[in-house]
């Protein structure tokens, strides 16, 4: 194996063991381990955001499934047409997300046409899951930003999202 190839499985075994050994991590411990990856990917020789090319995959993206032919992937086929979402059968709720990610594939946090960003990559997960119909309508703030190629842990953004928790009744007036 190349000595790329070894730091690349290094920073894959550093972020391994899922949200629960994530959050289990105290917030200098998650300090540290962004940085390890951050050291392990610059000595990789892992390209910034937009350096790759259009459609480049990351080496730290998990790697597809493959299924053998003929093997049912698990998922029901749909029949017809997907029905639209309708976003007003819903309530909606502010909530605050505290994000951290590492920022060498991205072209900052602030969202922005026909580069991948994190804004974007966040609103787009939002609209596929149905939480928010689109970017506009979610009165989507953030509480910082980041430049190109740079790393955040505990960037805070705030939106309304879709909800089934129903409101507490008003109080009345004395």
């Amino acid at each position: 194996a190349t000595m790329s190839s070894r730091l690349v499985s290094s920073a894959r075994k550093l972020l391994a063991g899922g949200r629960d050994r994530l959050s289990s991590l105290s917030r200098e411990e998650l300090v540290h381990l962004l940085a390890s990856a951050d050291q392990l990917l610059a000595r990789a020789d892992v390209p910034a955001a937009g350096e790759s090319g259009a459609g480049a995959k990351h080496p730290l993206e998990p790697a597809p499934a493959e299924a053998a032919p003929g093997a049912s992937t698990g998922r029901k086929k749909r029949r017809g047409e997907a029905r639209p979402f309708d976003m007003s059968r819903y309530g909606q709720r502010w909530v605050a997300l505290r994000v951290a990610y590492i920022g060498t594939r991205y072209h900052g946090m602030q969202y922005a046409e026909g580069v991948e960003t994190v804004e974007g990559v966040l609103f787009e997960a939002l609209a596929k899951t149905r939480l928010i119909a689109d970017r506009d309508s979610c009165g989507f703030s953030r509480g910082g930003r980041t430049d190109r190629g740079v790393s955040a842990l505990g960037q805070v953004v705030a939106l309304r999202v879709r909800s089934s928790v129903v409101p507490p009744p008003a109080a009345e007036p004395p």
